[in-house]
């Protein structure tokens, strides 16, 4: 897209000053200073018997019929006008016959650089900024093409000197800040910003430093900056979206919905507000626009308008649009990703293998994964963690720390040093455990930083990038015929793709009902999810499943306090008293999975189902009735049932689910049946099976490495079942 120049009068004036490109971003406000002009008269005597003089020195002339400073004044004002390619021409007119002149080398390289033509803009600024070293303008949009072109070090130093020769260069020192904040050279960012503030207030000098002191943890100060940047710019839409982050985090939902209606307001297709509005009314049970937001939400995708992945798994059922959706993530946020693979590293005894995530914490991924970690086979393989989240301190954590050969906290590195760190390490196949989930950091993987990767566990769906060769799933999850919609090439596991840990303690003395707030005759329907996995057609049928089942009662998780008015309040409009739903509060992970055992029958949710939580009740011995989806987040359920032995638990519609249901809960003969079932196939059956899982991931990785090796390119392929 051409920028417009703007500006009128003689002099550099006339070079006028290019918008100011607004560099997009999702979770991390950059604002750069635009181009800028130059502001000497190029057209005064002076300038023009410069521009005479060298071109008679050089022997080249400029056209006999047109006075240079006229083909200068035709070129500035082909530039505003947008005319490009009127412009470029006059521009290379002038230099053919003074290949030095500094206003026109410098308004070419402008030009150049406003097509995005970056390469080609740099040798002309750089040779502008030897001809006239003495003006900033010209110094400072050098900079930014050296910016433009990743050279961060160089840009830096060249806005060094812009200061040099102008100190209240307010621009200058924003983008420094703005380079400052990408190399996570935060503090020094925040004091660039504060000099920008005091010489000159700006929307984005306030915005900058508020993403600054966000990442910082530094959630007050970051709020109060961010509306400075919405009282100077009140109908940028950027500010409004990052200050809605923040007062996420602050815990002001309220707060952050309106932050996020003014972005919707100001602009429908702002990347990820949408998306951001509905996960923030999902959690709180808000359904008062529900049929109108999954409308949007589909809409959007369709119109290429960039949404969270992971917030569409709560909306969409569709495989084929939660692939578009993934796409138009990528392309927003990971745009410079390569598909290309790095040079194939030596061969070694071992593979290295190196898992990457947020959440080596008490954490569901951490639960999950444990006890692979631990069993990996180290004869054979080298295995590192990557851990790029906080250190909570916790006994899994340390638990973790042991179970790997190296154990790298880069959660304080920026993304260019983990990416280096990981080729030090000559991993061969990086494991991506996070995807797009909250604290993921997929601009690291982006760039390639592995011969061969792989997405598993954390992120139920494709990412949609060419950068992640596989995906591991199993047959239940992902349909062989739906793998066109995957962007991966996809690993079948031979029973359950997702892993569990054998070594988890089993509760032995499980709490009382009384003392869990649930009366010791009822019947307990539990629903242990969290409440943007309820949908108004879901919970519509648990109400009649209470109304059906006299002296029953709905345990559902407490989370929100909003949310747990509002699924009261939503009860009550369907006929059922509001203390008939029960809420569980936060307790630790060994009382968690305890509590299970006092309920009689688990609801599985649609179109996002339990997956952490499933294998909790299962683990515990507390039956899952789920309804199988058709996207990997709506089929988890049915692939531990399947792998733990429990088809029958497996429905295909909600009215089957609704009808099973009532018959368990009717049945007391049936749900003893199904207990003792699941008590004898839980440490028989593949599912709770640790090391065969281990096995099976193992050979895997020795498929795709021996196909890396070979030269061939990723393809989908199962894994042998381990007899």
């Amino acid at each position: 897209m051409t920028e417009k120049l703007h500006g009128t009068g003689p002099a550099r004036a006339k070079q006028a000053q290019a918008a100011r490109p607004l560099f997009s971003r999702a979770k991390v406000t950059r604002v750069f200073a635009p181009f800028r002009p130059s502001t000497d008269p190029p057209t005064s005597g002076r300038e023009t018997h410069r521009m005479s003089q060298q071109g008679r020195n050089k022997g080249a002339s400029a056209p006999s019929s047109i006075h240079p400073s006229a083909i200068l004044d035709q070129a500035i004002a082909a530039h505003r006008s947008g005319n490009l390619s009127e412009a470029e021409r006059a521009y290379t007119t002038i230099l053919k016959g003074s290949r030095t002149h500094a206003v026109a080398l410098h308004m070419l390289g402008l030009l150049h650089a406003q097509r995005g033509h970056f390469a080609d803009a740099e040798p002309l600024l750089k040779k502008a900024a030897r001809v006239d070293p003495g003006n900033p303008d010209v110094l400072f949009n050098y900079a930014n093409v050296l910016r433009a072109l990743n050279k961060p070090d160089d840009a830096l130093a060249w806005l060094a000197k812009v200061i040099a020769l102008a100190p209240n260069f307010a621009d200058a020192h924003l983008n420094r800040g703005a380079i400052l904040i990408a190399r996570q050279q935060l503090r020094d960012a925040i004091a660039e910003f504060d000099r920008a503030i005091a010489i000159a207030p700006s929307s984005a000098a306030f915005a900058n430093r508020g993403s600054a002191l966000h990442q910082l943890g530094r959630l007050e100060e970051a709020r109060d900056s961010y509306g400075r940047a919405i009282e100077l710019a009140p109908g940028d839409p950027q500010n409004h979206f990052a200050l809605s982050e923040v007062l996420g985090q602050l815990g002001r939902d309220d707060q952050a919905i309106v932050a996020l209606e003014r972005t919707v307001a100001l602009d429908k297709t702002f990347p990820f507000a949408l998306s951001n509005l509905v996960a923030f009314k999902r959690k709180r049970a808000d359904w008062s626009s529900f049929e109108r937001e999954q409308a949007a939400m589909d809409e959007a995708v369709e119109a290429g308008v960039p949404i969270d992945p992971f917030a569409f798994f709560h909306v969409s059922s569709s495989p084929a649009r939660q692939l578009t959706c993934a796409k138009a993530y990528v392309a927003k946020v990971t745009p410079d990703g390569v598909a290309a693979r790095p040079a194939m590293p030596s061969p070694a005894s071992r593979l290295r293998v190196a898992y990457m995530s947020a959440d080596f914490r008490g954490h569901a991924t951490a639960y999950l994964m444990a006890g692979i970690f631990e069993a990996h086979d180290r004869e054979r393989f080298d295995v590192t963690a990557i851990s790029c989240g906080p250190d909570d301190d916790s006994q899994m954590r340390n638990r973790l720390r042991a179970a790997f050969e190296r154990f790298e906290d880069v959660s304080d590195l920026a993304d260019e040093d983990v990416v280096k760190l990981i080729g030090q390490l000559e991993i061969e196949v990086l494991v991506d455990l996070g995807g797009f989930t909250a604290g993921a950091r997929p601009k690291i993987i982006a760039r390639r930083p592995a011969p061969i990767q792989v997405s598993y566990l954390g992120f139920p769906g494709t990412m949609g990038a060419p950068y992640v060769d596989y995906l591991m799933a199993d047959r239940i999850v992902i349909p062989e015929a739906e793998q066109p919609y995957y962007a991966e090439k996809v690993i079948y596991l031979p029973n359950s793709y997702q892993a569990t840990d054998a070594k988890r303690p089993l509760p032995s003395n499980p709490p009382s009902r009384s003392q869990l707030g649930l009366a010791d005759d009822a019947f307990v329907y539990c629903a242990f999810n969290r409440s943007p996995k309820i949908t108004p057609p879901l919970f519509g049928v648990w109400m009649r499943l209470l109304d059906k089942t006299p002296g029953s009662v709905l345990w559902l998780l407490d989370g929100d306090p909003v949310a747990t008015e509002n699924l009261k309040r939503e009860a009550v409009a369907r006929g059922i008293a509001a203390e008939r739903i029960v809420f569980a509060p936060r307790v630790p992970a060994d009382e968690h999975l305890a509590r299970h055992q006092v309920a009689d029958l688990f609801l599985d949710t649609l179109p996002y189902n339990a997956h952490t939580g499933a294998s909790d009740a299962l683990w515990a011995g507390l039956p899952v009735l789920t309804c199988i989806g058709t996207a990997f987040a709506g089929r988890v359920a049915a692939s531990l049932l399947n792998a733990v032995g429990l088809p029958e638990l497996v429905t295909r519609s909600l009215e089957e689910y609704e009808a099973l249901a009532l018959r368990i809960a009717h049945d007391s003969e049936l749900r003893v049946a199904l207990r003792s079932k699941l008590a004898a196939r839980r440490t028989t059956w593949p599912l709770f099976d640790t090391v065969r899982m281990t096995r099976d991931i193992e050979k895997a990785f020795d498929e795709i490495w021996r196909r890396h090796r070979a030269g061939e390119a990723p393809a989908s392929f199962a894994v042998q079942t381990l007899l």
